[in-house]
This record gives C-alpha cells, sequence and structure tokens, in this order.
C-alpha cells in the first residue's frame, strides 16, 4: 500500500547523486582549494550541477545543484547564498537547455560547463569591482584563470553523472 508509492529506484539514485556531490565537494575543498595557481584555485562544482541537470532535467538538476550550492557556500566563509543561486540556475537551465535545445553529448556539456565556469568566475569578482573599486583587469585574469583551470577537473564528471543516470550509452 504505502510501499507502492515509493519509487525505490528514485530514492536510490538520490541517494547515488548525494554520494557524489558530498566526494566531489571533499575533493573540492580539501585537496582543490590548496592547489592554486597564480592566485586561482579551481572550482569543478558548478560542472556537477550542469550535469546533473543534463542527464536529469531541470528540476533534478536544479534541486541538487541547490544542494550542491548549500554545501559549498557553508564551506565558504565569503559567500552566503551565492553558490546555491548559481547552481540552482546552472542545474535547472542546464535540464531545460537539455531537454529542449541541445543534445546530451560530451561536446555540449563542456561547453554548457565552461560557460558555467566563466559565469561562476565573474560574479565572484564582481563584489569586488563593483563595490570595492578594484581594478577589472587583474581580477578578471584570475577569473579567467580560475575557469581553465577548472575545466580539466570538470571533465571527469560528466561520464560520472552519466553513469548515475543510467542512461543508454551513446555515440559520443
Amino acid at each position: 500500500m504505502l510501499l507502492d508509492l515509493i519509487d525505490l529506484k528514485k530514492i536510490r539514485k538520490a541517494i547515488l547523486y548525494l554520494i557524489c556531490i558530498v566526494l566531489c565537494h571533499w575533493f573540492q575543498t580539501m585537496v582543490l582549494s590548496r592547489a592554486a595557481i597564480l592566485g586561482a584555485a579551481p572550482l569543478f562544482l558548478p560542472a556537477l550541477a550542469v550535469a546533473i541537470g543534463m542527464w536529469e532535467g531541470g528540476v533534478w538538476g536544479g534541486v541538487l545543484g541547490l544542494v550542491s550550492g548549500g554545501l559549498l557556500d557553508a564551506a565558504c566563509s565569503d559567500t552566503h547564498v551565492l553558490f546555491t543561486l548559481l547552481f540552482l540556475a546552472f542545474g535547472f537551465f542546464a535540464g531545460l537547455l537539455a531537454e529542449y535545445f541541445i543534445n546530451r553529448r560530451f561536446l555540449s556539456y563542456v561547453l554548457l560547463s565552461a560557460l558555467a565556469l566563466l559565469l561562476t568566475a565573474f560574479v565572484q569578482i564582481a563584489p569586488l569591482w563593483l563595490l570595492h573599486g578594484s581594478p577589472f583587469e587583474p581580477l578578471a585574469r584570475t577569473a579567467l584563470l580560475q575557469a581553465l583551470w577548472s575545466l580539466p577537473f570538470a571533465l571527469p564528471v560528466y561520464p560520472i553523472v552519466r553513469a548515475v543516470a543510467g542512461r543508454a550509452r551513446e555515440t559520443d
């Protein structure tokens, strides 16, 4: 009766995604946060929200992006809701785009992830530039470097999320 209403496949999938999110957050905060090059540490977690959104749709992408962003905001002392809102939007819009406008191929993922990484980096520097009057050029260089340095770490996220999604193999 009550057990008939519970979709165990969705619960299993949600648990797998939560494990993936926790492991990615551990790697991000414990390893990559200490791997700065020229003052820019990689931040690949926006790509996780993009991948989940692409494979699971806007609702799953938005909700799990919200969870992922909330965890990162809790780990960072200088942000309050920045990553929570960004990752929610990335997951939702990646799902929307994958549903109606783009395919779920690796190249589409790389392009959307690169866009999400760039947008995240530039949103991070916006308060320094707009509110504190820091010069834009060095901030922009650091933001671009962060996005470029983050992209290689975002590449393995796609096959992991694809495997969790349980989709049939497609030719990439």
